[in-house]
């Protein structure tokens, strides 16, 4: 046997190297083909086209494109002549080729732990181990759905959970999953929605959001201990975990988020940016409403073209129920793409949240006729979609190197061209016919002449005809560029079926026929002329209409984009508002005929008779009454996503200041009633709930904006029937406490667990450095973070309470403890121990005039204000509802009714009580030089029952005003009738769409159980507590 030589082997190399790793011959080299498509008018991005020039393929990529059309020996030559050829499109977020299910649990009471096979996280929402590389499967029939609208590639991953796991960019060929991958490590996938995890936690927005806030914690951590542990990580005590090994340097990956809503987009903005990490945001739709916000945080985004269908206008009964806010999103969502594109955010296209893929192309047609640009359009599709799934060196343009991933279409394809092929990894899929054979042709077979008349649309048929005579053509099908089919000439004066075989090109037709016998024939034939053409394509059609520009937007854009948003947030006045009776809720009690000057959103100056400073606007509010702002000091307004983290006992982790709501129009309607600050408590369904948010009430601000600064920290836990499930159902019997003398251990376990907490912390850091960097550092706790700041009193607490028995118990516990109350809210047995309540400093916010309405207030009364009043006790009335927050004057004013309070003291429980029960009555809260102006003025007495706020002004900037209400008022009417015609007007492509989903959340409750985010399998648990 002849030895192989040196040269040989060098020659045998690289075709070793290219083989496939699942070849099954160690040298059976893969045969190459060579492609050379000419004729085309090549895009070889959003911004290059070139025409007369040779696109190259080999394989599986672009070897080279030839501008002066040449074409390479022994290439396949394929005439595209009159075809636009774009570069593959790719989709950044899909679930594409992945049957991996999880595990199903079936129990059906609440799931406090999972069952950890191997290393998984310990919570059933966290998947970030999952490399969906490893679970790719082709699948056709899935693919169509992409591969039918020109994607050729897709970033894939599963779709379910917080943490979703790694995703893959994949190809949409038919091939060995192994040649698919185009990047294995793509981006991490995460959500808010928890998926099909049956585990309790979360069972709310904020929840998410602080599950995924501690999982970004323990991933530094483990890491930092992983690495300077090494080998000894595991005798040291460092557990393996997959999850968070997988997440390792965070720095370095890219984290997908998809949202639900913009206020979820925004959030997921802010958490990236918190936490110092590169994302991309999936979009909604609704982009355009807070564009700015999105511009100022610079992540990308992914758009999908979920324009929604018409709302329901026809008939006026039912058009009542619409909302100005959805007449407003269907007018303008078509524009949502240009609106991003002019905003300079990078983003992409996806098929996502469009039930029907056809509908894509006419949903992308409308957004250009609706401003987009078509080059902007195109690049959404590929070189941006490119970047945003990292795999912009090999796909989103035609390049030499890169993948042979081709769209091939007649005509514009972003005006009413039609896709006729893609190309996956240099093999053609095709579409529809590649020519436009519709039509007529003359054809001489000997002395017979035949007239062929095709069409292809909606498939190949056609049929011969000679004089009267027609003759159907039988299995017409296009193999190779020709034209095969069977035809049964007898009526024409031959025997049996003839078979025709044809090639068709700009010189006409040729080809040949074999009849029955066997016998071939050749034929030749030309189109027939365009006079006298009757094709499918245009018999008895009118003319194809033309794509119309869109009409101009008429709805409003305004800040919140709802009924009675703002077009122009307010400015901060200077005024000098005189002859007013102003209540200063301070020792100077009511002034009677006085001014007040505000300027730069202070108080200036209070007094009689001032001068007018030059620059202020003059206010006469003669006959009228000027107050504080009210502060309500217990509310659940401008939330989203549940009021209650309810799964676990103690979540001192969750904040409601990461779900803040700024389109609640409970903030304007708040506003109305002169409430400027209210404090955003967690509701009661658990010992220690969450973190409270105090914001003022900015209508038309951001989330960000709400929050007051510069407020102490606070926190909400809860006594009584809610936090022991006393009326959750027979399901919710397992979770600790279940009973009154359990809620005081539950807390007391959280506070020592601090302490200890607190200890290992300390005791760490006592470590010298060389020791340190051979000890397991404690792993930091978000929550222990939290409860230990109530110990450190650097967070105040306000309590949910009812019963003196558990008031008192919770006293005594912060004796214990060493830390101070700041309020106790209900309180309504406060009454009985109005002297411990007083000698501990601890505020009392409680309800005018609520009691028997559940077991645990049937000793409530209404003198219970007056009395802890009496006894020192600085008390407050709060709402705890939507509906009375829009009433704490009159709230206030029946302790003057029912015990005889003075006007004044009333008052002040709506005012500077609470100001100093939320640590801010040196901001608000009274009428002060130099505290902030957010002042009420009404048109009678504040306590009265008919008087009525005029104007509202926070930090001296009016959010509220009667006069300007009622013109919006007015001007929303005219909107809306405008609104309601052009959808009464628009045609059926225009009002098609996808059925909006319903975000509307309910109004909160400190007992709302039922949480409207992020319960899926079953564990939606209805009704209130």
């Amino acid at each position: 046997m002849n030895k192989l030589n040196a040269k040989t082997l060098l020659w045998l190399l690289p075709a070793v190297i290219s083989l496939p790793l699942s070849a099954k011959t160690l040298l059976q080299a893969p045969l190459t083909r060579l492609t050379a498509i000419t004729g085309a008018t090549l895009h070889l991005s959003a911004t290059e086209t070139l025409t007369n020039a040779t696109l190259v393929i080999e394989g599986n990529h672009i070897k080279e494109i030839i501008k002066d059309g040449q074409i390479p020996e022994n290439a396949l030559v394929i005439d595209l002549s009159g075809y636009e050829v774009y570069p593959g499109f790719i989709d950044p977020f899909a679930e594409y080729g992945i049957g991996y299910e999880y595990p199903k649990d079936e129990r059906e009471r609440p799931v406090y732990e999972i069952k950890r096979v191997g290393g998984n996280a310990d919570n059933g929402s966290i998947h970030a181990q999952m490399q969906w590389v490893d679970y790719i499967e082709p699948n056709k029939a899935a693919a169509d759905k992409w591969t039918n609208n020109g994607f050729t590639s897709v970033q894939t991953a599963k779709l379910d959970g917080i943490f979703r796991g790694r995703a893959a960019v994949v190809s949409l060929a038919d091939k060995n999953p192994s040649e698919l991958i185009y990047r294995s490590q793509g981006q991490q996938f995460i959500a808010f929605d928890k998926g099909s995890s049956k585990q309790d936690y979360p069972r709310s927005l904020m929840g998410a959001m602080a599950l995924i806030r501690q999982t970004f914690s323990d991933v530094r951590w483990y890491q930092e201990n992983k690495t300077k542990l090494a080998e000894q990580a595991v005798i040291s005590g460092l557990e393996f975990n997959s999850a968070l090994d997988a997440l390792g340097n965070l720095e370095q990956q890219t984290f997908l988020f998809d949202t639900r809503d913009l206020n979820s987009q925004l959030r997921a903005a802010r958490l990236l940016s918190e936490q110092k990490l590169k994302g991309t945001l999936l979009g909604n739709g609704q982009e355009y409403a807070r564009l700015d916000e999105l511009k100022a945080q610079s992540f990308g985004l992914i758009l999908p073209l979920n324009f929604p269908k018409a709302p329901e206008v026809a008939d006026p009964l039912v058009e009542r129920d619409v909302s100005l806010a959805e007449l407003r999103h269907w007018e303008r969502a078509p524009a949502n793409p240009a609106l991003v594109a002019n905003s300079k955010l990078p983003f992409a296209f996806t098929q996502y949240g469009i039930s029907k893929a056809e509908d894509f192309w006419p949903r992308l047609r409308q957004a250009i006729a609706h401003g987009l640009s078509e080059a902007d359009a195109l690049a959404a599709l590929t070189s941006s979609a490119a970047e945003l799934a990292g795999v912009d060196d090999i796909a989103g343009r035609l390049a030499p190197g890169y993948m042979a991933d081709l769209v091939v279409s007649r005509g514009d394809l972003f005006k009413d061209g039609k896709i006729v092929s893609v190309w996956l990894q240099g093999d053609e899929q095709e579409l529809s016919p590649r020519d436009t054979l519709s039509g007529q042709y003359r054809l001489q077979l000997d002395e017979l002449e035949l007239t062929l008349e095709l069409e292809t649309e909606p498939k190949l048929k056609g049929s011969l005809s000679s004089g009267e005579i027609s003759i159907e053509l039988q299995e017409p099908k296009l193999v190779d560029g020709r034209l095969i089919f069977s035809a049964d000439l007898s009526a024409a004066g031959m025997t049996g079926l003839s078979r025709f075989s044809l090639v068709f090109d700009k010189d006409g037709v040729s080809g040949r026929m074999t009849d029955a016998k066997g016998q071939a024939q050749p034929l030749a034939g030309t189109a027939a002329a365009a006079e006298d053409l009757t094709t499918a394509d245009n018999k008895n059609q009118p003319p194809k209409e033309q794509a119309k520009p869109a009409e101009p937007l008429i709805g409003k854009l305004t800040q919140p984009n709802v009924a009675f948003g703002l077009e122009q947030l307010p400015k901060a006045e200077r005024l000098h508002i005189r002859h007013a009776t102003i209540w200063t809720s301070e020792a100077e009690g009511i002034l009677e005929d006085a001014d007040l000057l505000l300027a730069d959103g202070k108080i200036e100056r209070i007094g009689k008779q001032l001068s007018t400073p030059s620059g202020y606007r003059v206010i006469d509010a003669s006959g009228k009454h000027l107050t504080a702002g009210i502060v309500d000091e217990h509310s659940h307004i401008a939330i989203n996503g549940g009021t209650n983290e309810d799964s676990e006992a103690i979540t001192a982790e969750v904040r409601i200041g990461d779900i803040l709501n700024p389109d609640e129009i409970a903030l304007y309607r708040g506003l109305s009633g002169g409430v400027t600050t209210a404090q955003l408590l967690h509701g009661s369904a658990n010992p220690i709930g969450g973190q409270s948010q105090l914001i003022k009430l900015r209508w038309g601000e951001n989330a960000e904006a709400l929050k007051f600064k510069g407020a102490p920290a606070s926190i909400k836990f809860a006594l009584g029937e809610n936090v022991k499930q006393s009326n959750w159902g027979d399901k919710f019997t397992s979770r600790f406490p279940q009973s009154r003398m359990g809620v005081e251990s539950a807390i007391a376990d959280a506070f020592d667990a601090a302490r200890h907490y607190e200890s290992e912390l300390a005791q760490y850091e006592r470590l010298r450095s060389s020791d340190k960097k051979r000890t397991l550092s404690p792993r930091p706790s978000t929550r222990l973070d939290a409860v230990l700041e109530v110990l450190k009193q650097q967070r105040d607490v306000h309590i949910h309470s009812y019963v003196q028995s558990e008031i008192l118990m919770f006293l005594r516990l912060a004796e214990t403890y060493k830390f101070k109350i700041k309020a106790f809210t209900h309180v309504l047995e406060g009454y009985k121990l109005a002297d411990e309540l007083a000698a501990h400093g601890a505020g009392a916010s409680t309800f005018s005039d609520w009691w028997a309405y559940k077991f645990e207030v049937y000793d409530a009364i209404p003198q219970n204000a007056c009395l802890m009043t009496q006894k020192g006790v600085v008390t407050s009335i709060n709402s705890d509802s939507f509906e009375t927050q829009r009433r704490l004057n009159q709230e206030a004013a029946k302790s003057m009714m029912y015990c005889g309070m003075s006007a004044e003291e009333a008052w002040k429980m709506v005012t500077i009580n609470p100001a100093k029960q939320l640590g801010v009555e040196d901001k608000v809260g009274s009428i002060k030089v130099g505290k902030s102006a957010d002042l009420v003025l009404w048109d009678n007495n504040p306590l009265s029952v008919y008087a009525r706020t005029e104007a509202v002004w926070v930090d001296g900037k009016r959010y509220f005003d009667r006069e300007a209400d009622a013109n919006i008022a007015r001007a929303q009417d005219e909107e809306r009738a405008a609104l309601v015609q052009k959808i009464l007007s628009a045609d059926a492509k225009r009002t098609a769409g996808e059925t909006p989903k319903d975000n509307n959340e309910p109004q909160w409750h400190c007992d709302t159980h039922y949480q409207a985010f992020g319960t899926h399998a079953g564990q939606t648990f209805e009704g209130a507590l």
